[in-house]
Order: C-alpha cells, then sequence, then structure tokens
C-alpha cells in the first residue's frame, strides 16, 4: 500500500496485524467515508478487501461501490486493495441467502490458511455475512 505524508509514524509488527475486510453501505450517509479513509491509513489492519453493501434503494449497492472507487481516488491509491460488489438487495427470508462475489469473498478469506485473525467491519447491512454463513 502507498505510504502517505499523513499515515500514522508507527509501525506495527506483522505478528500484531489483523486481517480485516470492510462491508459499507458507503454512500449510504457521510460517516463511512471517514472511516473507509481511517482504516486504510491505520497501520495495524491489512485491509483484505471493501465489500459495497446495499442500502434497501434500488441500484444502492452500485452506488456504494462506486463511492468506494471515489474515496480510494481521493486517497491516490485506487485498486490498493479489492473492491467487491456485495448482495444487491435485503435477504427475502432467514434462509434464503442472496449471494455475491462480496460474500463468496467472505468465504475465502475466512478458510485461507493464515495465521493472522480476520475480522469483519459491517458498517451497513449484514446481507453478505448472513449469505456466506448460510452458503457453508
Amino acid at each position: 500500500m502507498k505510504k502517505y505524508p499523513f499515515r500514522y509514524s508507527f509501525d506495527v509488527p506483522e505478528s500484531k496485524k489483523v486481517r480485516v475486510i470492510i462491508d459499507t453501505d458507503c454512500k449510504n450517509e457521510a460517516d463511512d467515508q471517514y472511516a473507509l479513509v481511517h482504516a486504510m491509513m491505520t497501520p495495524k489492519f491489512k485491509i483484505c478487501g471493501v465489500i459495497a453493501a446495499h442500502f434497501g434503494e434500488s441500484g444502492s449497492m452500485e452506488k456504494s461501490y462506486d463511492e468506494i472507487i471515489r474515496v480510494l481516488d481521493y486517497m491516490e491509491i485506487p485498486g490498493a486493495v479489492p473492491v467487491l460488489k456485495g448482495a444487491d438487495r435485503a435477504m427475502s427470508s432467514d434462509n434464503t441467502p442472496v449471494l455475491s462475489e462480496g460474500s463468496e469473498f467472505i468465504i475465502r478469506e475466512a478458510l485461507k490458511e493464515d495465521s493472522s485473525p480476520l475480522y469483519i467491519l459491517f458498517w451497513g447491512p449484514l446481507t453478505d455475512m448472513a449469505a456466506a454463513y448460510l452458503s457453508k
């Protein structure tokens, strides 16, 4: 990842870093953009990827996806981490997952052989986690 002039100025030993997936409805409200920038700048996080989440409107996942790309462009780190599309809508029932490349990414990362713990930050709906859980 690009080193920025404003990146926190301390190093975290590799053994103390954690893998992080961010699942965000980034275009819904203004707070997720700030949280995304902060997470990208945090040296303790190894960001595995960012998943665009829906926020209940038609086309909302696509809006979140575009906003994530825009934030990474503003930070001058386009392509620094994978940006994936999550579910485009809520689940219609408790046992009917809405599969997406985001939920499949969660499964792959969770099953990956890696000694670092994996955390998933949800800044919106839990649809992608529910789909990953239900599909395995």
